[in-house]
């Protein structure tokens, strides 16, 4: 409501869809089938057609008419797959309104399964309670956002202290094939031959089939129905600290080529030189040419901000899928849990929560639950 780069018209209009989407979603209606254009009033202004345009290409890699209504109201914190450690406590009954509070968030699966069917219900019952709506009114929905202290590198580097001495890394080792026998995983085959009770692929889902040659048709079919998207970032260095990107959260350039911003030096200053800026330009590409469209990059970023060219010390160009499945209407996901017993697959192609380093997350939090309920974890 308080987005005046949009109509105000176009805004309590706005307002009321996502009202009615949170409504439908909270008494348990799925809108995963429901496209975001279909849900949107046809008589808005050609701005607001492109920021919603540009918002759902952000959320799934896809536009508007492919981007499911329920993957909007996740993707904005609408709807949220995390609470706090007080909202935790007050719905077990455990509040101590002296307690310090914490800034720690707990993820929906790691609560009790009998708290989950009226999560929603219990969550507005909470001591100080702040709905979804009150904050897409008030616009306070930044603290969803974030980033690691030291880059992503130091994600990774958590995960190998963690582990012990006994765990060996092989490096430069593909497979070539996946073993299986009478239905269940013996190993893969690389450099060598590894025999294992357990293998968890964590590649893309849709290259499996040419690992393992015994799956059954249809889920072969199943796994050509996952799409994906792809994205180039331009990340640039800055010789000092621009007035324009003194914010933490991102910004959203919506007209014609559109780019999600972040200045992640903001967040962590180690991840720049000293008074200086590490500023990332993330845009969702199409298949024609890479050159060209970073050129097109650069030149939104320059028509977007003017003063930026002269003050740039570093560019890099990066190209990635940023997840291994598209969330779309009709975008199919890769099941944790294989036809050949024992093989597993996790990653961004087999949850549809949130998205990029947090979806991954999420996919192994899911791949442990049934890890456990297969008997191979204890």
């Amino acid at each position: 409501m308080t987005f005046d780069v949009l109509p105000r018209k176009d805004r309590v209009l706005l307002f009321q869809i996502l009202t009615k989407a949170f409504t439908l979603s909270s008494f348990g209606i799925d809108l995963s089938n429901q496209s975001v254009y279909d849900f949107l009033p046809k008589n808005l202004s050609k701005d607001t057609y492109d920021f919603v345009d540009t918002i759902s290409t952000f959320l799934s890699g896809r536009s508007m008419k492919e981007t499911s209504a329920q993957r909007v109201l996740w993707g904005s914190s609408l709807l949220r797959d995390s609470i706090t450690q007080e909202q935790f406590d007050a719905m077990i009954g455990r509040s101590d309104p002296k307690k310090l509070q914490s800034t720690e968030l707990i993820p929906i699966s790691f609560l009790p399964s009998h708290l989950h069917a009226s999560l929603q219900a219990r969550m507005t019952k909470v001591a100080q309670p702040f709905t979804s709506l009150e904050r897409l009114a008030t616009n306070d929905v930044n603290g969803s956002q974030g980033y690691p202290r030291k880059g992503l590198k130091a994600l990774l580097n958590s995960i190998l202290y963690s582990l012990p001495e006994t765990v060996e890394i092989k490096k430069e080792c593909e497979v070539k094939c996946i073993l299986v026998q009478n239905e269940k995983v013996l190993g893969v085959e690389a450099d060598e031959i590894y025999t294992s009770d357990i293998v968890i692929y964590t590649g893309f889902a849709t290259e499996l089939p040419r690992l393992v040659e015994c799956f059954p048709t249809d889920y072969v079919e199943d796994l050509k129905g996952i799409v994906t998207s792809k994205s180039l970032t331009i990340w640039l260095g800055l010789e000092k600290e621009l007035p324009e990107f003194n914010y933490t959260g991102s910004e959203i350039w919506f007209k014609d080529f559109a780019y999600w911003a972040m200045p992640i030096s903001n967040y962590d200053p180690s991840l720049a030189p000293n008074d200086k800026q590490l500023i990332g330009f993330s845009f969702v590409i199409d298949n024609k040419s890479d050159d060209q469209e970073i050129k097109k990059a650069y030149d939104t970023i320059f028509r977007a901000h003017p003063n930026i060219e002269k003050h740039i010390e570093m560019h890099h160009e990066q190209i990635t899928i940023p997840e291994k499945a598209a969330v779309t209407i009709d975008g199919k996901f890769a099941d944790i849990r294989t036809p050949v017993r024992n093989l597993y697959v996790a990653g961004t192609d087999t949850d549809k929560r949130s998205m990029g380093i947090t979806r991954a997350s999420y996919s192994i939090i899911e791949l442990l639950k049934i890890l456990t309920e297969d008997g191979n974890l204890n």
